[in-house]
């Protein structure tokens, strides 16, 4: 009789479980469980129950891979359901996103997804994991690192130090004739300057002679892991499973310790000397912290964690992308040494009151971030429902975003959009930036979204300005560089994009280099 009961009830637990699945299947026929249909708008046709989720899951580690072939297939506009994500609406279109950002925080947030992949990096206590008043705690324990006073106080001294080693160095790799990694070398500069600024330190990844770039870097290893992985969970809704069974939980564990470690060394090593310091000379960013006794511990780890990694991944890609670019149109190199020599005498620093006088410089800063953004891929979730403008002259209609849909965007195909910014989007063209006269144009912000907008403004532009140019101020008028990446077929394919969080450059980008006389 038991078994006849187990039996019956079993079979019955079956058969309501078939029927909520044949049930779900008819009610969510092409989308996923508890989004609303959408008919008016084009997209990838889902299957019952999951969505989308097995057509965007094979695409989880080249996100942007895909959102561009979705788009020559679909246009701007389209959309898809997965979870945890519900419905995502894809909006690149820079109308559309200006009317997002200039009221993001009011009606749009992160999201709980977005938020619980960035609390496990850069951490909880930071502006990528965090709204409301801790999002505004933390950009404000920020803000003195962007400071016109931490440029001339800190980062100026700092890039100048580090940039004649620099220069040293590559006169190294000159005499001995030694190819160098520009990637790797650019993100130990990038990584030297950031800490010697910010935290005091010198890190000891470049000297004067090129073969310290055969030491480990274990940094760099570790940021690169958790970039990438961070990135990789963004369209793994079983993530926190999945690692533990292919190794990533553990290599990911490892490399967060490996970063975390490292600040936690620093901040007491300084701690340890805080008695010795003299309260009348200005304070390095750590030295600013550290004065504040009101200053949580977790909190200052987690927005050192983020700015060591913002700090050095910025100027690490504007270095690498640009070179990458300027190889390719070499009189834009002659422009930039033509301007270094006639406004930097040679052994100065270059102050950031000077910014202003490098035009050439600024025009290839911007026209490297049009095309290789820092972010290039992005999403908010609706707090409440919206309309996003119809677009008239573009016959794009009015969206609606619903409560709880998740609006994505790429700064990456926007800035490379033809019907944005002309036929020759996907060029390397510094010139756009500058007028008649030769000086730079800063480009429209109706246009140009590298640096967001809005609340969520990025604090760092003008520090990432500011380093790009000192760096190649300091550097090309001194040496060529030639590459060395060219293939078996005699065809230059150069460094690709990995898919991470940022816009990373995969691999090694080879350059050897020779001293100019």
């Amino acid at each position: 009789m038991s078994l006849l009961i187990t039996t019956d009830t079993t079979t019955v637990a079956f058969l309501l479980c078939l029927l909520s699945v044949l049930l779900l299947s008819i009610a969510y026929p092409d989308r996923y469980i508890g989004t609303h249909p959408r008919p008016e708008l084009l997209g990838p046709i889902g299957f019952p129950i999951v969505g989308n989720l097995f057509q965007v899951y094979p695409w989880r580690t080249r996100f942007l891979l895909w959102l561009q072939r979705m788009q020559s297939e679909f246009g701007p506009l389209w959309t898809f359901t997965m979870p945890p994500w519900g419905r995502g609406v894809i909006i690149n279109r820079p109308e559309w996103l200006a009317h997002v950002k200039q009221v993001d925080i009011q009606k749009y947030s992160r999201g709980s997804v977005a938020i619980a992949i960035f609390s496990e990096f850069p951490g909880k206590n930071t502006p990528v994991a965090s709204e409301g008043a801790e999002w505004r705690l933390a950009r404000k324990t920020m803000f003195p690192i962007f400071t016109h006073r931490s440029f001339s106080d800190h980062v100026a001294i700092a890039m100048h130090e580090i940039l004649l080693v620099t220069r040293a160095l590559l006169r190294s790799a000159s005499t001995k004739g030694v190819p160098i990694d520009w990637n790797d070398l650019a993100g130990r500069v990038a990584i030297a300057i950031f800490c010697k600024s910010s935290l005091g330190i010198t890190t000891g990844l470049i000297t004067e002679d090129v073969d310290c770039m055969k030491k480990s870097d274990a940094i760099r290893d570790a940021l690169s892991v958790l970039n990438r992985t961070s990135s990789s969970r963004l369209l793994n809704p079983f993530w926190k499973v999945t690692e533990k069974f292919n190794g990533v939980a553990k290599e990911f564990d490892r490399a967060r310790s490996t970063v975390r470690n490292y600040i936690a060394k620093i901040v007491r090593d300084r701690q340890s000397t805080a008695m010795e310091v003299n309260l009348d000379t200005p304070a390095d960013f750590l030295g600013q912290l550290l004065r504040k006794p009101d200053n949580d511990l977790m909190r200052m780890r987690d927005i050192l964690v983020t700015l060591l990694f913002a700090g050095r991944d910025n100027i690490q890609n504007a270095l690498g992308w640009s070179l990458h670019e300027l190889l390719k149109v070499p009189c834009w190199v002659g422009r930039m040494r033509e301007e270094a020599l006639r406004n930097a005498p040679e052994g100065s620093p270059i102050l950031y009151s000077d910014l202003s006088r490098y035009h050439v410089h600024l025009a290839v800063f911007y026209e490297t971030v049009r095309l290789w953004p820092g972010l290039p891929k992005n999403a908010r979730v609706a707090l409440c429902d919206d309309i996003l403008p119809a677009i008239p002259e573009h016959s794009l209609p009015e969206v609606k975003i619903g409560k709880g849909d998740h609006v994505f965007w790429s700064d990456y195909i926007i800035m490379r959009d033809m019907a944005i910014w002309g036929a020759d989007a996907g060029i390397f063209n510094p010139g756009r930036h500058l007028n008649a006269d030769g000086q730079f144009v800063k480009p429209a912000a109706s246009i140009f979204v590298g640096f967001g907008a809005g609340p969520r403004l990025c604090p760092a532009a003008q520090l990432a300005a500011y380093e790009f140019v000192a760096c190649w101020v300091g550097i090309m008028p001194y040496f060529d560089f030639i590459r060395v990446d060219s293939t078996s077929d005699g065809n230059d394919h150069g460094p690709t994009m990995a898919d991470a969080f940022t816009v990373t450059m995969e691999g090694p980008f080879m350059v050897s280099v020779r001293e100019r006389e």
